[in-house]
């Protein structure tokens, strides 16, 4: 099997043309929003965790990979209401906790490099975290993938 490419190193987030994006020691970085999300949510689906999609669909999912959380004091002071945390699935292939935006889990493409073009944009599937994104805190949302 081939290897996934490992998440990179984030030391910090900042804004840039209306997005959220993460700094790394090489440049910025995209990060993303899984949009089917917000109908599962409104319509008491429940989406899964990515170790538990059917097969076919793991080489897509798997190019994403959940933020984790990051310490506060490299966080922007003024973005700190709108960022959380939410607890993942302990069996899963990624167990820790994911950072999340406006209720929205954060990922990362692990096909974009730092101070690249994001590669990741995948019209609604996966799409650039954007800073004015409408929240998703709505009861359900906390348990789900991918």
């Amino acid at each position: 099997m081939r290897h996934l490419p490992t998440l990179p190193e984030l030391t910090g987030l900042h804004e840039s043309g209306g997005s959220l994006m993460g700094t790394t020691t090489r440049g910025p970085l995209a990060l993303y929003r899984y949009v089917p999300l917000q109908g599962a949510v409104l319509t008491g689906q429940v989406i899964p965790f990515a170790a538990r999609w059917p097969e076919h669909l793991k080489l897509l999912i798997y190019r994403y990979s959940p933020v984790p959380p990051l310490p506060r004091g490299i966080l922007p002071p003024h973005l700190l209401e709108r960022l959380g945390v939410r607890p993942r699935d302990l069996d899963g292939l990624r167990p820790w906790d994911q950072l999340t935006y406006q209720g929205w889990p954060v990922y990362v493409c692990l096909l974009d490099r730092p101070g690249a073009r994001p590669a990741g944009i995948i019209e609604s599937q996966f799409e650039q975290l954007r800073l004015d994104v409408q929240p998703l805190g709505l009861p359900g949302s906390a348990g789900q993938g991918p």
